[in-house]
């Protein structure tokens, strides 16, 4: 299974559990390169479906490779199909023993999913806090936990620095998050050296599902050299893509219209391409019912019909 096919079994999904629709693929074809096109009925309708990565291709081949070695390997573990969805700047394991325990801990947490279900990886990394001084009440903070410097630095007594590089998607609990502060600001109390770092293990969520049907395991997520700074590139891409997709499917026979767009946002809530989508001349989506975003396991619908628009409010 590929990116392409992981998205469109997110939306097939999705379309059940937000409409009540349940539409199973009749044909699929690329027309392009990084372009899926399907289609789909439940019965009554017909859907037309494309999918399309915000960003280009991955370019880095030996990364690419390294994927699909890791890939193999997964689905020799486990049986089912199942979606690992790599955090934004997390690189794949490297080495023997760091890539059999991260087999060993995906498969251990994917036997547990059943179909449709979704949770996280629980890999083990560390973060590291430092005393600068004795004086003044702030935490700097870079890594993962960068967006909770102010938080963080509520109860600290001192200057610190916390380099939490490693953390690249916390899980969704806020006990979770919450521990993790209190395990902070307790370390952070107990150094007495100023200049002295410490170590701290917690872990680093990477998001898993199982999809319906078989497949083994796809890996979704780019390479850290390939997501720098790309919010340019995501609204001059998204911009262009509904340029060409749009005519594209407003021309098929089809009763419902769906464009989707995969791009690797650590977490649903930081996704940035309502905002662009915002900003674009409205025709470039009209006669499309859906424009749905695939990110951490999840489709959110961009734009949507209204509810008495949609073929099956109107029989």
């Amino acid at each position: 299974m590929r990116e392409h096919d992981v998205c469109l079994n997110l939306l097939l999904g999705w379309l059940v559990d937000q409409h009540g629709r349940r539409f199973t693929i009749e044909e699929r074809q690329e027309p392009g390169p990084n372009v899926l096109a399907a289609s789909a009925t439940d019965g009554s309708f017909r859907l037309a479906i494309e999918v399309h990565p915000i960003l280009e291709a991955v370019e880095n081949q030996a990364w690419l490779a390294r994927r699909e070695r890791l890939q193999d390997e997964m689905k020799a573990e486990i049986t089912g199909a199942y979606a690992l969805w790599l955090p934004p700047g997390a690189d794949l394991p490297s080495g023997a023993n760091e890539t059999q325990s991260f087999i060993k801990l995906t498969r251990e947490t994917a036997l547990q999913l059943e179909p449709g279900q979704r949770t996280y990886v629980p890999l083990p990394i560390s973060i590291f806090i430092k005393k600068q001084q004795e004086e003044g009440a702030l935490m700097s903070v870079s890594g993962g936990l960068n967006h909770h410097w102010a938080r963080l630095t509520e109860r600290v007594k001192g200057t610190y620095d916390l380099d939490s590089t490693r953390l690249h998607r916390l899980p969704e609990s806020e006990e979770h998050l919450d521990k993790l502060f209190e395990l902070i600001w307790e370390r952070a109390a107990s150094i007495d050296t100023e200049g002295q770092w410490v170590e701290l293990e917690t872990i680093d969520a990477w998001t898993i599902q199982r999809l319906q049907g078989d497949g083994g395991m796809t890996i979704v997520g780019r390479p850290p050299d390939e997501l720098g700074d790309i919010g340019l590139s995501v609204r001059r891409n998204f911009r262009r893509l509904l340029a060409d997709a749009g005519p594209r499917l407003r021309s098929r026979e089809a009763d419902i219209k769906a464009l989707v767009v995969l791009h690797d946002y650590g977490r649903m809530e930081e996704e940035g391409a309502t905002t662009a989508m915002r900003g674009y001349d409205p025709s470039l989506y009209a006669g499309l019912d859906f424009v749905c975003l695939a990110a951490d396991g999840l489709i959110k619908p961009l734009m949507e019909a209204r509810a008495g628009a949609l073929p099956w409010a109107r029989a």
